[in-house]
């Protein structure tokens, strides 16, 4: 284990980036390919945990403020889903399948870490352009709703989750833009720094990731 931690503290953005390109290349074609497919779709949680590793690995600093932060972000957006599971007040009719692991009140655990790696991502690249300073919130919280529109179609025949009716609703993607902006609020308010790198290539890969999926799979 000791080996393996210390082999990722060596690792470069370089290599990492590199890597994260070949890893969702692997994962596209496991997902077209039928008879790998069910493979692959045990694999999404792993696939999360390995995204919030990699956020985390190169994060700095990574102090008391930013633990608080990053620990809160991911109970509240937990508690968020859970109330939308449960009610569909928030976000409208859904359920969770068993492909993003264990769960809490019908709700995954994982999809806390899953809006962090996200929201992270969002901001590091709207806080990139300095055109978009002023409105950093508004315009992470808009492209997260982009990435989400893009990625719902696919996580429903995934098995990730499911609507009523099979429709996505708008009410969704308004609840989206509304968590993200008071995710991506805390992160400005608290002056969480956001590793541009990293996290940039890693939201860029995914969006990518489901696009292709949307279209072919």
């Amino acid at each position: 284990m000791s080996f393996v931690i210390n082999y990722c503290k060596n690792l470069s953005e370089q290599e990492v980036k590199k890597f994260l390109i070949i890893y969702y290349i692997v994962g596209i074609t496991g997902f077209l390919i039928p008879y790998a497919r069910p493979v692959f779709e045990a694999l999404i949680p792993l696939s999360v945990m390995l995204n919030m590793f990699l956020v985390l690995l190169f994060h700095r600093p990574f102090d008391k403020a930013h633990i608080l932060v990053f620990s809160f972000v991911f109970l509240f957006t937990i508690a968020v889903e859970a109330v939308g599971t449960n009610t569909g007040i928030l976000f409208g009719s859904y359920f969770y399948g068993a492909n993003l692991g264990w769960k809490v009140f019908d709700t995954p655990i994982l999809i806390g870490a899953n809006w962090l790696v996200l929201a992270y991502g969002a901001t590091a690249i709207v806080r990139h352009y300095p055109m978009f300073k002023k409105w950093v919130p508004f315009s992470a919280a808009a492209l997260m709703v982009l990435f989400d529109f893009i990625m719902e179609p696919v996580a429903m025949k995934t098995g990730m989750w499911d609507w009523a009716g099979g429709v996505v609703p708008i009410q969704n993607y308004f609840m989206w833009f509304v968590v993200a902006v008071i995710v991506v609020g805390l992160f400005e308010l608290f002056n969480i720094k956001t590793v541009k790198p990293v996290a940039i290539r890693l939201f860029l890969v995914q969006m990518v990731f489901f696009l292709v999926l949307n279209l072919f799979l």
